[in-house]
């Protein structure tokens, strides 16, 4: 009966073999060796690309590649297809790319159930590695649920997929896939890579920062001297550059890493532009799969209320009250936000970094442009913002190194560091941002390293140079930034 019901099901949506390639075609051009494809695809590719090469070379299991809206996960797809026919040689018959947003199975799940199986049978080659390419796969429910069924049956696919939903939906499907798939989180573009995109004219830049990455070790190895000798290398290898970086770092706090803000010349329309893709999709559509909201207004004055306060220490009690909203809004949805990839969330430190603990936090937004938009403020940072800013730079770029086992801030009596990378047993890289006030106020930062005995710690500057003294490293912004 089965059967029969799939074969009725294709009948109605006229999925015959010349139907299913009709609806196919337009999706993979290289398969006619059209070429207008390719030279749509931007030059630059994010480091992403790379890694979902190198996991296909090199894993057995199945790829995701997870994030916010509009930061390049389809392009990110397209460009490991160029990647495979031009480069592995893959013949281009056997890569095969569906989103399940299409509107002809978008609004049937038993359609899209269909097409799945049909795809898989299309691209079945007994003896041969084929590539399958699933874009928007969150549209098809219980998607885990074929992915797992044909990587068990050892079909000879790989299976890549990506989503524009919310990190939670995908990361609860994935839970009966463990083992079976390997995910790759992207978020917004940080600011190395937005400086590689501004100057993917001069290959060199990317030529110099490739050649300079010894800064990230000797940090985490706590040798200051070392991280000095690297910072000035790379001062000098950046000299033709100098000029473009100061202006990205300002540029950076004020666009973002949303790429698509970047073209657009009127301030009103980049907000019209993130509002609309990046916060109200996320808060009444993407969030609205995972639960019904009586008063989804109520989640987006809780998420504005973070915004205007980043960095700053809070606890539910206090936010449900400065932001009126009920306490359980605030419970249910700092970690939904947070998930959603719109907020980052820093706990109090502990010796015992894994221990659930309750209590006060900091916040922080993962993009710039997010709070710039909300909070209708693109203009250019004032001296005290920018002290914000750069913090929250800081954040966002330690977040993302994979040495991380976790983030937090340290504060006692009246006394604080800002910020706290875990990256081992009681290793510790601790970091304070004086991006606008008084380098000799480290009466938290001396606390922190003699209490832990660390002979090492940072404070982020913004123009002083390098230098290493009585154990602190005074690292510029800008270079800890591309350090990653």
């Amino acid at each position: 009966m089965a059967i029969v019901h799939k074969l009725l099901i294709c009948r109605d949506l006229q999925m015959d073999d010349t139907g299913l390639q009709s609806l196919l075609s337009p999706y993979n051009p290289w398969w006619t060796h059209q070429a207008t494809w390719e030279v749509a695809l931007p030059t630059y590719q994010r480091t992403i690309v790379a890694e979902i090469i190198s996991d296909l070379h090199d894993l057995p299991q199945m790829i995701s590649i997870t994030g916010p809206r509009r930061v390049g996960k389809s392009t990110a797809l397209m460009q490991t297809i160029r990647h495979l026919i031009r480069e592995k040689g893959v013949p281009p018959a056997r890569i095969l790319y569906f989103s399940f947003d299409d509107p002809e199975v978008f609004a049937s799940p038993e359609a899209q159930r269909v097409v799945f199986d049909l795809l898989v049978a299309k691209l079945t080659v007994p003896g041969q590695i084929s590539y399958m390419f699933l874009d928007e796969v969150q549209r098809l429910p219980r998607w885990e649920l074929f992915l797992k069924k044909y990587y068990d049956l050892k079909v000879p696919i790989r299976f890549v997929v990506s989503g524009s939903a919310s990190s939670p939906i995908f990361r609860s499907s994935q839970e009966s896939l463990l083992g079976r798939i390997k995910d790759r989180h992207l978020l917004p573009f940080g600011f190395r890579e937005f400086c590689q995109f501004r100057l993917c004219q001069s290959p060199e830049f990317s030529v110099v920062l490739a050649a300079h990455r010894n800064l990230r070790p000797a940090l985490l190895a706590n040798d200051g001297d070392v991280a000095v000798r690297c910072v000035n290398r790379l001062h000098e290898a950046l000299t033709p550059f100098h000029n473009q970086v100061s202006q990205a770092v300002i540029d950076y706090c004020i666009e973002g890493g949303f790429p698509e803000v970047w073209g657009l010349t009127d301030p009103v329309r980049k907000i019209e532009y993130l509002m609309e893709q990046q916060v109200r999709k996320v808060l009444y559509e993407d969030l609205m799969m995972l639960t019904q909201y009586r008063k989804p207004e109520n989640v987006l004055r809780f998420f504005v209320y973070l915004l205007a306060h980043p960095g700053m220490e809070i606890n539910t009690t206090r936010i449900a009250s400065e932001a009126q909203v009920e306490r359980r809004v605030v419970e249910e949805n700092l970690p939904r936000l947070e998930m959603t990839d719109l907020i980052l969330r820093l706990q109090k430190f502990s010796h015992q970094p894994l221990r659930v603990r309750q209590g006060n936090i900091k916040t922080y937004p993962v993009d710039m442009a997010l709070r710039n938009a909300v909070l209708k403020t693109w203009d250019r940072p004032t001296a005290q913002t920018m002290g914000l800013y750069a913090e929250n730079l800081v954040v966002r770029e330690l977040s993302t190194w994979q040495e991380r086992i976790e983030l937090s801030y340290f504060r006692e009596k009246g006394r604080e560091v800002d910020l706290i990378l875990t990256h081992g047993g009681n290793r510790y890289l601790a970091l304070e941002v004086k991006y606008r006030s008084a380098l000799d106020q480290l009466a938290g930062l001396k606390l922190f390293m003699g209490r832990y005995k660390l002979k090492f710690g940072v404070v982020v500057t913004r123009d002083h140079a390098a230098r290493f003294a009585d154990g602190v490293l005074y690292l510029p912004l800008r270079y800890l930034l591309l350090a990653g």
